[in-house]
């Protein structure tokens, strides 16, 4: 396994596939972040360019911790050396080219895994399970937040560094594509590359709507999922102290603490993905749920950019 970019999260990614021991080459551009890696883990080979790592023949996987508008030419170069691929969330900054990296992992019978982190996590594993099993009804509604105070001039839009997970997570509890995305901002903020606060609301055939807030300019922190149904409400409160991030309120009656694992997320992540390339059963965040998200994400863009609730463009492939 090679870690590319060990940044912040690339760190905690080597953290945990060192732990799995699959850990063999580490790669970031930054001096400085390549002798920490070097330091930290002395036992994998440090290479100060991508296309070294993916070329080196020490690693039969990647994961790709880099700024998002890299990720479709660092995941599209590794497929191309038959290297199964990582890549945190976005899978890329472009619909179009998420076809094409799809595509190629399919042709090719690799894994091409995205970082959609919160599908690992206890909390939605068991509320997920509650929606399908019926123990919330017939769904009425999604909604959720994700909200932080961020940097006066966020690193990219609000868009791709929140909304993947919601996405993601919303897709998880419908099993479907919506029907149409409508995405719009305060009037006073920029649609520009580092847009800090944006609201998606999705619609679905089945008539749920579903409506995400997501934003750098948050008084305090929130990441809050909610799902009603007819029968009962369960929230994934991510930011809840542990034993009550999961509630569940059935109709007319308050929330009551849900019991969940108590395991690390990302550790769960790293490890489905090493299962993955060693059975070639997909993850819950395969290729074929990451290009779900860009689809929703893509269709997120049109509408801010055209001003108008928009359909979806469902791929060709099915998605």
């Amino acid at each position: 396994m090679g870690v590319v970019g060990f940044g912040r999260w690339g760190r905690n990614l080597a953290r945990n596939f060192h732990a799995i021991g699959c850990l063999a080459g580490l790669c970031d551009s930054d001096p400085d972040h390549l002798r920490a890696a070097a330091d930290t883990y002395p036992a994998a080979r440090a290479f100060p360019q991508s296309e070294a790592l993916i070329r080196s023949g020490d690693v039969d996987a990647v994961a790709i911790a880099t700024p998002a508008g890299t990720h479709h030419e660092l995941a599209a170069s590794a497929l191309t050396a038959d290297l199964h691929v990582f890549v945190e969330k976005p899978m890329t900054t472009d619909l179009a080219a998420a076809r094409t990296l799809v595509v190629q992992a399919r042709a090719a019978g690799l894994q091409l895994v995205t970082g959609h982190l919160l599908h690992y996590h206890p909390a939605f594993e068991t509320l997920r399970a509650m929606v399908h099993d019926g123990r919330l009804g017939a769904l009425r509604g999604i909604v959720t937040s994700r909200l932080t105070s961020g940097p006066e001039t966020p690193r990219e839009h609000v868009i791709w560094e929140f909304a993947p997970h919601d996405i993601a997570m919303i897709l998880a509890c419908t099993d479907e594509l919506p029907l149409s995305v409508c995405c719009f901002r305060p009037d006073s903020e920029s649609n520009g590359p580092s847009a800090a606060h944006t609201r998606v609301e999705l619609a679905f055939s089945s008539g749920l709507r579903s409506q995400t807030t997501v934003s750098w300019r948050g008084l305090a922190k929130v990441q809050r999922f909610e799902v009603e149904g007819n029968v009962a409400t369960a929230v994934f409160d991510d930011v809840a102290p542990a034993g009550s991030k999961l509630t569940l309120a059935p109709t007319g009656q308050p929330p009551s603490p849900v019991p969940v694992p108590d395991r690390e997320p990302l550790a769960s992540e790293c490890a489905a993905f090493v299962e993955a390339v060693a059975t070639g059963v997909a993850p819950p965040s395969g290729a074929d749920e990451g290009l779900r998200v860009m689809t929703v994400l893509d269709a997120c863009f049109r509408s801010l950019e055209e001003r108008r609730t928009v359909p979806l463009q469902i791929p060709e492939n099915g998605g």
